[in-house]
């Protein structure tokens, strides 16, 4: 019988990808190659997959491989790749790519020295205000070629805890960068439906925006 570790490295050189171990996992315990069938489905950062006998895996997606699926969501699709078990009987499934997307990471970070709040797209300046001393990404939605992000722009004040706006970030075009909007509460309920996403945000007057995905356009709920 093959020692844990053996089987371990074993399993890495089948599917050519590390596959990092859940932090309430002690150790993986077996890695076996399988096709699944099943209904995408996306919430939370996540995805999972229901096959038609109702069993639900959760997949192991990084930035790399997340192309491959990010428009698929909702749709029945066939992945390859593994199921991994856990010693704590926690299972997933890690798809198996032929090759890597050739694309951009769309990746966001940002600068708030010298008191200005700048956000990057692939180290490219996107956006920059001297209105704000802190900025960040509080929710991504995938998108064919791309993501809708909401991002929160704060004064680091009491008086006004947080506006926002929405990036698209798109892998054929320029990003798309909304007005500023809110109402400075900063705990908003998101929701998204695939045609639109909502953010409820509560205070005197409370406020609803509504960002549509079929024209990328802005707009308050009345």
């Amino acid at each position: 019988m093959f020692k844990k570790s053996q089987l371990f490295i074993q399993s890495l050189l089948l599917l050519g990808a590390v596959a990092a171990v859940p932090t309430h996992a002690t150790e993986l315990e077996s890695m076996i190659p399988a096709t699944l069938t099943g209904k995408l489905n996306y919430a939370t950062l996540n995805y999972w997959l229901v096959t038609p006998e109702g069993s639900s895996y959760e997949l192991r997606i990084n930035e790399n491989n997340e192309p491959f699926i990010m428009d698929k969501i909702g749709q029945e699709i066939t992945l390859k790749g593994a199921i991994l078990t856990y010693t704590d009987n926690s299972q997933y499934f890690q798809p198996k790519f032929d090759q890597g997307p050739q694309v951009k990471p769309l990746k966001f970070t940002k600068n708030t020295e010298d008191g200005t709040a700048s956000l990057y797209l692939d180290d490219n300046e996107i956006y920059a205000s001297d209105e704000y001393g802190n900025l960040g990404v509080e929710k991504e939605f995938p998108i064919a070629d791309g993501k809708v992000s909401l991002i929160w722009l704060s004064t680091g004040g009491t008086a006004c805890p947080a506006m926002f706006m929405f990036v698209v970030a798109r892998q054929d075009s320029l990003p798309l960068i909304t007005t500023e909007f809110g109402n400075c509460s900063d705990i908003p309920t998101i929701t998204n439906n695939k045609d639109k996403i909502t953010v409820a945000l509560p205070g005197n007057p409370a406020q609803t925006w509504v960002f549509d995905l079929n024209n990328f356009k802005l707009s308050e709920k009345q």
